[in-house]
């Protein structure tokens, strides 16, 4: 047997499923999660926006909460009301977003994912 290789080259089979289940996984982790850091993504703009709007530092309340409901309504993005909290004290207008969305994985495994904005304009 003069003339053959003594160790093997490459992976085999087993190494290649193996390699398919770790892909498949990270691949249907993404198609799950990625959907909801974009809507998070359109909340912060949403949030970051109502900085630049005129006469938001002097708004109501209820036009705060306008405005981000339009915005939100433009992105496509569904929050509940109990998760979008504007109140004005001592003059400051202050917006905090608090929301979490739980993904079903598989089997027996869940994801929960947790998003937080806050906001806050006026005359200190």
């Amino acid at each position: 047997m003069y003339g053959m290789k003594s160790r093997q080259r490459g992976s085999g089979a087993v190494s290649w499923l193996f390699y398919l289940l770790i892909g498949g996984l990270l691949l249907s982790f993404a198609v799950k999660v990625v959907p909801f850091y974009m809507d998070d993504h359109s909340v912060k703009q949403v949030v970051s926006s109502l900085t630049d709007r005129p006469g938001s530092s002097t708004a109501s309340v209820t036009q705060v909460r306008t405005w981000i409901n339009k915005g939100l309504q433009l992105n496509l993005v569904k929050l509940d009301r109990n998760e979008v909290n504007v109140t004005r004290e001592n003059g400051v207008v202050a917006v905090d977003i608090d929301y979490e969305r739980r993904i079903h994985f598989f089997y027996n495994v869940d994801l929960v994912l947790t998003f937080e904005h806050n906001w806050k304009a006026g005359t200190q």
